[in-house]
């Protein structure tokens, strides 16, 4: 059985409260929609069940509609990194973000049979002005001097206290209404993106750990950091928004959510940014699907695993999938990409986007 600790801290519609998963649920052996994608990390379904994929180090939008090859909708010229992914209507909504060089990070909408995006906002210029985590401190905290300056150099970006920075990286979007939340993975905060302009919804909460031995030397720090409180910078990953009206937010917890189970799930108010820790103790949780009964699917990414969350009930595992990146839910079917994020471009490209019945027939 594989086991993952969730630490309940509040509840809400979407019940994330357990402290083992149950063996998977799904026994069913997953479709493949569509392979021979590279970095799949943002997936958005259509009501007519078209798969909106992005490929997002090879600056590509793809669909894939039933019955259909599938189709490169946009190619990013400038190679930006392309993802946020998500559609209303027959009209698709995703990112850019600059990959090297100056900061840059755009959402956009693609229409029906366009090829050519229509800008929507400059999330970058958004981030430079306001910096929203800008008073947030991140790192080791109470260091003394002597102590920095016996931390090698190499480590201390990250490590050392520093302020929230200028940065924007769009990782996820969802659109309800004339409103797109964004999920801002390096700027920490949702934003919403409407015809007034960008705003924010909510700045995220720090990453809080103990530096003990074990972490120390993970990191390779002297033993003078032991004891202190490291505080991480949360780094949101996907946003949805909930049958109760609320938005639900995974965050991985930033560089020591790579190696630790630091992740959490937050509910976000999307009108007063209020913010509620739901569960806590998640490893890479990066994507998140709310069916409308309030039962939520979250992909954790180097666990390999889909875990499902009945409202009210305990949380299980719904499938095993290597490196599994955004997970969506539509008319009785879960959609999941497989990242194939280890192929370092000597390979074919082998990420896929799966899809299993809600209920195993």
């Amino acid at each position: 059985m594989r086991r993952f600790t969730l630490i309940p801290v509040a509840l809400g519609a979407v019940s994330l409260i357990a402290t083992a998963l149950a063996p998977a649920a799904n026994a069913v052996d997953p479709d493949t929609v569509v392979d021979g994608l590279v970095s799949p990390l943002s997936l958005a379904v259509g009501a007519d069940g078209t798969v909106y994929v992005s490929q997002n180090f090879a600056s590509t939008l793809t669909a894939k509609a039933p019955g259909e090859d599938k189709t490169d909708l946009y190619a990013d010229a400038a190679h930006r990194e392309v993802g946020a992914v998500s559609v209303s209507g027959t009209t698709v909504t995703f990112a850019t973000t600059a990959q090297g060089g100056p900061q840059d990070a755009r959402l956009w909408t693609l229409a029906d049979g366009s090829s050519t995006p229509t800008q929507v906002a400059n999330l970058w210029n958004y981030e430079r002005k306001h910096n929203p985590d800008g008073t947030r401190t991140y790192g080791i905290l109470g260091l003394s001097k002597k102590c920095v300056r016996s931390i090698p150099k190499k480590h201390r970006q990250g490590i050392v206290a520093y302020k929230g920075i200028k940065e924007s990286h769009p990782y996820a979007s969802y659109v309800a209404g004339a409103t797109t939340y964004v999920a801002d993975a390096a700027a920490n905060a949702i934003w919403s993106v409407d015809a007034a302009g960008v705003h924010t919804v909510a700045t995220l909460p720090p990453v809080k750990a103990k530096v003990d031995k074990k972490l120390r030397k993970s990191f390779g720090l002297p033993k003078c950091t032991e004891g202190k409180t490291f505080k991480g910078e949360p780094v949101p990953t996907d946003v949805e928004l909930g049958p109760d009206g609320n938005l639900y937010v995974t965050t991985l917890g930033g560089g020591l959510g790579e190696s630790m189970p630091v992740g959490s799930v937050y509910q976000v108010a999307p009108t007063t940014g209020a913010v509620h820790k739901m569960a806590g103790g998640l490893m890479s949780p990066v994507g998140i699907a709310i069916e409308p009964t309030g039962t939520a699917y979250i992909s954790l990414l180097f666990p390999g695993l889909i875990m499902k969350q009945p409202l009210g009930g305990d949380p299980e595992v719904f499938a095993e999938v290597p490196f599994p990146g955004d997970v969506e839910v539509s008319d009785g079917t879960v959609y999941a990409t497989e990242t194939d994020l280890t192929n370092d471009g000597t390979s074919p490209p082998a990420g896929k986007v799966l899809s299993w019945p809600t209920v195993a027939p």
